[in-house]
């Protein structure tokens, strides 16, 4: 493999790897606010937490707007690899006629809809997050809207979708349960994902300023809410990841002979680690923490859970790295038919 070659198989696993970790980020999002973030500050209608929501309100604001335009030029740069791809194969020079042939494959078309959704955000959540994120969640101003909700879920959904349709999911067979189980991994995947980083880069923002004992108020509901929440959702990833292992991987032996196969191992080494990590969170941090806050008290349980929600992003973030790996994999089961001329590895 030549360095040419090298560096556009690096700088598509990376692009995806981006593109997806802000897709999952913008879906999340929503779903976690909605279950863990308002629930937690309506119990907080005291004064004092007017500024938190302010605070958070604009750090949310900031990652929604960082996270959309990730996304595109994460597409933008993936799109002009393909581009190049195509130009090279078919033995002419990379302009528009090649680009046009890019978007006709799968993969083109399918990325250049992402141009569109990220419109319809864009116009949906700019300088509206800040003001309706926590809108009536403890406070006298309207709660935003249904459709609002709605909106961004269903849009950001639509972006997540763009994975699975581009990917490996859309040439295994049967392609439709491989699709819709491939969906379902991810969206499940992205709310676990955004609740790690929410609870342990933006919650903070919550209580800046407030002693320990404040604070314990906001992080209890949070931790307690979010734990259901991470177990529902982490046990969707793992029996969906086993249907996608099931669709991927040709022979068993290919878990140890291939490099998607040893890939794939290493990641579910780490969603190992993730579930001793959850139960630490869910069976003993959190009992402490509601403690804690029943007796009106700081205790040691911020401190441990600031630790296991660290190593828990950590491992998070590497799992992310693996799947941008996996997608310059190819996979072992190969029962689908010749991809297209010009097309490149499948995106998970």
């Amino acid at each position: 493999m030549g360095f040419e070659e090298t560096f556009r198989s690096i700088a598509l696993s990376v692009s995806r790897t981006v593109a997806f970790t802000a897709h999952a980020f913008l879906f999340g999002c929503a779903v976690i606010l909605l279950l863990v973030v308002r629930p937690a500050f309506a119990e907080l209608g005291d004064e004092r937490w007017i500024k938190g929501r302010r605070r958070l309100s604009r750090r949310l604001e900031g990652l929604m707007q960082a996270a959309m335009t990730a996304s595109a030029v994460a597409t933008f740069v993936a799109l002009a690899l393909q581009t190049a791809l195509v130009g090279e194969a078919s033995g002419g020079q990379v302009d528009t006629s090649a680009f046009f042939s890019a978007v006709d494959t799968r993969f083109g078309f399918v990325y250049l809809m992402r141009f569109p959704i990220l419109v319809g955000l864009v116009v949906l959540l700019v300088s509206r997050v800040r003001d309706w994120a926590l809108a009536g969640a403890g406070d006298e101003r309207p709660s935003p809207g249904r459709g609002w909700w709605i909106g961004w879920l269903g849009l950001s959904a639509a972006l997540l979708a763009t994975s699975s349709f581009a990917g490996h999911a859309s040439v295994a067979r049967p392609q439709t349960v491989s699709v819709v189980n491939d969906l379902v991994h991810l969206l499940a995947g992205s709310v676990w994902f955004t609740g790690i980083i929410v609870l342990a880069l933006v919650l903070p923002d919550g209580w800046r300023g407030l002693t320990s004992e404040y604070r314990i108020q906001l992080l209890t509901p949070s931790v307690v809410r979010f734990s259901t929440v991470a177990m529902v959702s982490i046990g969707v990833v793992g029996a969906t990841g086993v249907v996608n292992s099931l669709l991927d991987i040709g022979h068993l032996n290919d878990l140890v002979d291939t490099g998607y196969g040893r890939t794939l191992l290493i990641k579910i080494a780490f969603y190992c680690v993730i579930l001793a990590l959850g139960g630490v969170n869910h069976y003993f941090v959190r009992h402490r923490l509601e403690k804690a806050r029943a007796e009106g008290r700081s205790d040691g349980a911020q401190k441990l859970f600031r630790r296991t929600i660290a190593a828990e992003l950590l491992v998070a973030l590497t799992i992310m790295t693996l799947t941008g790996l996996l997608t310059g994999l190819a996979r072992t089961r190969e029962n689908a038919p010749a991809a297209p001329a010009g097309s490149t590895s499948a995106d998970r």
